[in-house]
């Protein structure tokens, strides 16, 4: 693993960041929202940045008037008020409408922790994917956070970018474009396993975690698979899933339409789903304890993957 901590955020915005330099077509909508490598978007780009203040939903609307009239906008705000307080907007104006707009959605999961249920972006997937229209990437790690920016230039529907609020590490020195027209990757791969973990999002690091705490014989019964791409769901990751003899969703969205419903909705095989419960969290304990405490803690993983295993 690459020990260099970097924000998926920054990593993002570096790579719309250039391509704007050469493209004035390329606009940079924030809602109140910054970023350390946004300065030089403010500060050299300024035609092509706009701060909309903490008006979210006027900002999508904002956004598909420019890419109606011709121009790739990139939309960015925290992961709540960017997905779930925009859902009419999405839904009736840059969906319905088929438009170049490209949503980063930043702060998935429970990157907000201590600010509770209305910073918490805990169902964010389950309401996006039901976006007529739409592609969704998720980023694990900052190298494929700037694959996945790299891929949305090219790319000229509505689009979600899901991204962590904290900074980690790389998981492999890199990330092919071959991973990423994929639309996942393995991160563990054993020939001949049985079961296959499947995550996305820096939560996937856990499975990483169990996974190294099994002894040999176990571990090599186990593929850990990183989904990038979730919407429009991987072609071929769908025919190589019926090779394993079980399968382990690993996802920081309420249980209710999270990563395990969508593999049940294309995968025709008993899924197990570790997912937070459908239910607020109040608790003022840190994301790490919150994890423990609900479901996705690295001895619960564990656990299941034993059992599983049997």
């Amino acid at each position: 693993m690459n020990k260099i901590n970097k924000f998926q955020r920054d990593e993002v915005i570096k790579i719309i960041y250039k391509a704007a330099q050469k493209n004035k077509k390329i606009f940079f909508l924030s809602a109140d929202f910054g970023a350390p490598a946004l300065d030089d978007f403010r500060l050299n780009l300024k035609n092509q940045f706009v701060h909309l203040g903490i008006c979210e939903q006027n900002m999508i609307d904002f956004a598909n008037g420019m890419a109606l009239e011709g121009a790739k906008v990139y939309v960015y705000a925290m992961a709540p008020f960017l997905s779930v307080r925009c859902y009419e907007q999405h839904k009736t104006a840059t969906c319905l409408m088929n438009t170049n707009v490209c949503s980063i959605v930043t702060g998935i999961g429970l990157s907000y922790a201590n600010s509770g249920p209305t910073h918490y972006s805990t169902e964010d997937f389950a309401c996006l994917r039901a976006l007529p229209n739409s592609l969704i990437f998720t980023a694990s790690d900052p190298s494929v956070a700037r694959e996945i920016a790299k891929k949305t230039l090219k790319i000229n529907k509505p689009t979600f970018i899901r991204l962590d609020r904290k900074s980690n590490n790389d998981f492999n020195s890199k990330v092919s474009s071959k991973e990423i027209d994929n639309g996942f990757r393995f991160l563990k791969r054993n020939q001949n396993a049985k079961l296959a973990i499947i995550s996305h999002g820096t939560i996937i690091e856990r499975a990483i975690k169990a996974y190294n705490l099994l002894d040999k014989k176990m571990s090599s019964k186990i593929n850990i698979i990183d989904l990038i791409q979730s919407k429009p769901f991987p072609k071929s990751l769908k025919s190589h899933l019926n090779s394993y003899k079980e399968i382990l969703t690993l996802d920081e969205q309420t249980n209710v339409g999270s990563l395990g419903s969508l593999l049940k909705e294309n995968i025709d095989k008993k899924i197990t789903t570790l997912a937070l419960p459908d239910e607020f969290i109040f608790e003022n304990l840190g994301r790490d304890k919150l994890l423990d405490k609900n479901n996705l803690s690295v001895t619960n993983i564990l656990s299941k993957i034993k059992n599983l295993l049997k």
